[in-house]
C-alpha cells in the first residue's frame, strides 16, 4: 500500500470507472464503511486471530481516521475513530501490537500547531482506550511514519524531517517504553557528500535487537555530467540508537536506481529481503523487485519480477513459508491490469499471481495464524468516492473458504469495547529532546448522572480551580458539536434534556478558554 505520508502533496486521482473482476468475486471478500470514502492505509493481525484495520476518511488532508477490529472472517466488530473538529489535519500511518494486547498508532497532526504537522504517537490499551500519546512540536512538516515494537513491549518510531531546513536530520528513530516515557532519540546524517534527500520508509527489528531503515537517498553519478538518481538507502543501529552501518544500492552505476519500501527478515535471521522499484536509467523503466542483503548491509543480489521496461512496483512483501514471500505488486499498465496479489520465491520468481481489483493501489497485506494471505486495497466507485476491501485468499492464490469454528475475541478486555472517538488531546508534548508532560485531568471536576441516562442528564462541575472562560460542549463519535454553552458559578449542576439525543455514544467535554480540560463519556438510551 502507497502510504499518504510518503507524499504529504494531495493524491491526484484519475477519475475512471472500475469494476471488481469476475474472478473476485467469488473470493472471501469483505467491503468496509461503504459510504464513508474510507481509504485504506494499514493491516495488522491482532492476538485473538481477528484483524485490525486502518484508514482515513477521504483521499486528501482529512480531520479524521479510523481503526477496526474485526473477526477472522472478516466482519467488523468494533471502530474506533480518530480526529476533531478543531484539528487541521491528522493522519495514522502504521500500526504495531505489544505482548500486552495494547496497540501503537503513529502518523502525524496538526492538533498541537496550525501552521505545520508534527509527529503523532499514540497507544491504546487492549480495550481500545487512550493510554498516552506525545508529539514532537517542531517547526515545518515532521512526521512519525514507521514503527516497530520492541521485545521490552515499548516501541520505536521513525522521524522525519526533524530540522526545518530539511538539509539535516532528515531521518530519526526514537524510542518509547511501555508508559510513553522516550528513552533515547537519534538522528543520522551521513558523512558521505555524494549522497543527500534521503528518506526512510520503513523498519525491521534486526536479530541482534537492532534496527534497519529502509528507503532511498539521492546519489552524485560518479560519471560525467554527474546528475543525481534515487537509489535505494539502508541505515542499521544497535538497540540504543547508535549509528552501525549505512548502504546506498548501486550508488557505483549509473544506470541503476530505486527505492527500497520495506524490509522483512528472512526466516533463517541472516538475511533481510526487501521490496524494491527498480530503476533503469535509461530506458526509464521501473521493476517491482526484491532484494536480498547479509546482516553486514551486503547485497546478495536484486532480482527483477518484471522486465526493466515495464513501470512497477512492490511496496510490501512477507514471508509465508521458509522460502515463499506474499505480495502485492503491479507492472506494465496499471490502468489495464491493475495491481496482482504474487507469490515468489526468495529468488524474485513468481510462482503464482492473480488479480485482485482493477484500481491503481497496491494493497497492504498480512500472513493469517493458518498461512492464509491477506490483501486490504481500495477502489474509487462511480462517485469518485473510496470502498475499501479485505481479500483472503489460500496459498494456491483461490477463493477461501469462512471459518466456522468459535473464537474468542477481546479477551484481554474484561469488559465489550465499544465504538466510540478518541481525539489527539492532552499529549505529552515533545520539543527538542525535552518532554513537557501533559496536563493530566483535574479529578472530579465534572460528572454526569444518571449515566446511562434516557430522558435528562444532570451535569455537575467545580470550577474553583479555573481562572479563564469555562464552557460545557456535547459532541458526538465524529467530535461535531451538538450543544454547547457558557458556565457561569464556581460550582454548580446543569440538567440537560436528551429528547433530541438519539440513542448511542456522546462526550461531554469541559473547557477552559478553549482548551479541553476533562471529557466524560455518556451513553444514551432509548
Amino acid at each position: 500500500m502507497i502510504s499518504v505520508l510518503k507524499n504529504i502533496a494531495p493524491i491526484i486521482l484519475i477519475t475512471m470507472v472500475m469494476q471488481i473482476n469476475l474472478v473476485a468475486q467469488s473470493r472471501w471478500v469483505n467491503n468496509y464503511l461503504e459510504g464513508e470514502d474510507p481509504f485504506v492505509e494499514s493491516l495488522l493481525k491482532h492476538y485473538d486471530g481477528g484483524y485490525l484495520l486502518s484508514g482515513r476518511f477521504g483521499p486528501n488532508y482529512p480531520s479524521y481516521n479510523w481503526l477496526i477490529k474485526t473477526d477472522v472472517n472478516g466482519e467488523m466488530l468494533w471502530k474506533k475513530v480518530f480526529g476533531t473538529e478543531n484539528s487541521s489535519l491528522v493522519l495514522l500511518a502504521d500500526i504495531g501490537l505489544n505482548s500486552y494486547g495494547d496497540i501503537y498508532l503513529i502518523g502525524l497532526t496538526g492538533y498541537y500547531n496550525e501552521e505545520s504537522y508534527d509527529p503523532l504517537i499514540m497507544k491504546l490499551n487492549a480495550c481500545g482506550e487512550k493510554q498516552w500519546c506525545r508529539v514532537f512540536v517542531e517547526d515545518g512538516i515532521n512526521f512519525s511514519n514507521a514503527l516497530v515494537v520492541t521485545p521490552d513491549a515499548g516501541l520505536v518510531v521513525v522521524l522525519r524531517y526533524m530540522n526545518s531546513t530539511y538539509l539535516t536530520d532528515r531521518i530519526c528513530l526514537a524510542k518509547f517504553n511501555v508508559s510513553g516515557d522516550m528513552l533515547w532519540k537519534e538522528c543520522y546524517n551521513s558523512s558521505d557528500t555524494s549522497l543527500h534527500n534521503e528518506d526512510a520508509f520503513n523498519l525491521t527489528l534486526a536479530p541482534d535487537g537492532g534496527f534497519l531503515i529502509s528507503g532511498y537517498c539521492g546519489y552524485e553519478d560518479p560519471n560525467p555530467p554527474h546528475s543525481w538518481w534515487d537509489k535505494p538507502y539502508y541505515i542499521k543501529t544497535d538497540s540504543l540508537g547508535n549509528f552501525e552501518w549505512e548502504t546506498v544500492v548501486h550508488k557505483e552505476v549509473s544506470d541503476k536506481g530505486g527505492m527500497a519500501w520495506s524490509t522483512v527478515l528472512g526466516p533463517d535471521s541472516n538475511y533481510f529481503y526487501s521490496s524494491l522499484s527498480h530503476y533503469y536509467h535509461p530506458p526509464f523503466g521501473d521493476a517491482p523487485a526484491l532484494l536480498k542483503m547479509d546482516m553486514s548491509g551486503d547485497v546478495v543480489g536484486i532480482y527483477d519480477l518484471a522486465q526493466p521496461n515495464e513501470y512497477g512496483k512492490m511496496i510490501e512483501a512477507k514471508f509465508v513459508t521458509d522460502s515463499t514471500l506474499m505480495a502485492s505488486a503491479l507492472w506494465g499498465n496499471v490502468l489495464v491490469g491493475g495491481p496482482k496479489a504474487v507469490i515468489i520465491d526468495t529468488l524474485g520468481n513468481i510462482i503464482r499471481q492473480t488479480g485482485l481489483l482493477q484500481n491503481e493501489w497496491l494493497a497492504a497485506t498480512e500472513v493469517t495464524f493458518d498461512g492464509k494471505l491477506l490483501y486490504f486495497t481500495n477502489i474509487n466507485d462511480n462517485n469518485g468516492n473510496f470502498d475499501a476491501y479485505l481479500f483472503k485468499l489460500n496459498q494456491q492464490l483461490e477463493s477461501d473458504t469462512l471459518y466456522s469454528q468459535l473464537f474468542n475475541y477481546d479477551s484481554l478486555c474484561p469488559y465489550q469495547i465499544v465504538s466510540d472517538t478518541i481525539v489527539q488531546d492532552n499529549c505529552g508534548l515533545i520539543v527538542g529532546d525535552q518532554e513537557i508532560k501533559a496536563e493530566t485531568n483535574l479529578t472530579n471536576i465534572l460528572q454526569i448522572f444518571p449515566n446511562p441516562a434516557s430522558d435528562y442528564c444532570i451535569i455537575e462541575y467545580d470550577l474553583s480551580r479555573f481562572e479563564g472562560e469555562a464552557t460545557i460542549s456535547i459532541t458526538d463519535l465524529y467530535d461535531r458539536k451538538l450543544l454547547s454553552f457558557n458556565l457561569a458559578n464556581t460550582h454548580a449542576q446543569k440538567t440537560i434534556s436528551l429528547a433530541d439525543f438519539s440513542a448511542g455514544i456522546y462526550f461531554v467535554n469541559l473547557s477552559e478558554n478553549g482548551t479541553r480540560k476533562e471529557s466524560v463519556k455518556l451513553i444514551v438510551v432509548r
